[in-house]
Order: structure tokens, then sequence, then C-alpha cells
């Protein structure tokens, strides 16, 4: 008896069991990064409404930055997070992107984009 008949019977099995294997993993794969956004089934940068559907006002805290006190900068604006603002610092344009990161003073974080 030869064993190569049966290998060949074997492969459309064989080849439909590993693409269904593949198909599921996929699955597995989007549906794994689809729930680890959290509760906002909205895409990133999508802007931060109340109920009653109309903007909310956010406070942000400018990452290293102080004024004329040494206290940092703070900035408030209806725009989503992801958004990359313009304010001046020191005299100069300073680039800075919106978060989601809460503070401990109870505003939320502008990262600055650009390095003096």
């Amino acid at each position: 008896m030869h064993p190569m008949p049966f290998l060949i019977d074997a492969l459309p099995d064989l080849l439909g069991a590993l693409g269904a294997t593949c198909v599921i993993a996929l699955a597995s794969a989007a549906w794994r990064r689809l729930s680890s956004r959290g509760p906002r089934s909205a895409h990133r940068g999508a802007p931060v409404t109340a109920l009653d559907g109309t903007r909310m006002l956010r406070r942000y805290t400018l990452l290293r930055t102080g004024g004329p006190d040494l206290a940092p900068v703070r900035f408030e604006t209806t725009r989503p997070a992801g958004t990359v603002i313009t304010r001046q610092v020191d005299g100069h344009p300073r680039y800075f992107e919106l978060t989601d990161v809460p503070l401990g003073d109870g505003t939320f974080a502008a990262e600055p984009l650009d390095h003096l």
C-alpha cells in the first residue's frame, strides 16, 4: 500500500481546516481590538458631549509650561481629544495635542509636540 493517495485525498480537508483556523484567529483578533477601545464607541477624537448633545467645556494643563507665577498654563476648549492646538509660550508658538488623560487637579493633559 502506497501512502501517497491517502495524503492527496486528505489535502482538501487539511486546507479547509487550516483556512477555518485562520478565519477564526482573524475574527478573534478583530473582536479583541474593538472591545479594548473601552466604553466609548465613537472613534478617537470624537467631541466630548453632554447628555443634551451640547459640547462640554474641558480644561487642559499644557504640560512643560509655566506662566509668570511658574504655575502650569491652563487652556479651556470644547475641541475633542486628538486635536492639535498652537499656544504662545514664552513668546514662541508651541504645539500641543489634547488628550483624554485626566490629571490630579481635575484638568486634562495637553502634551507638547515640539521641543525647545
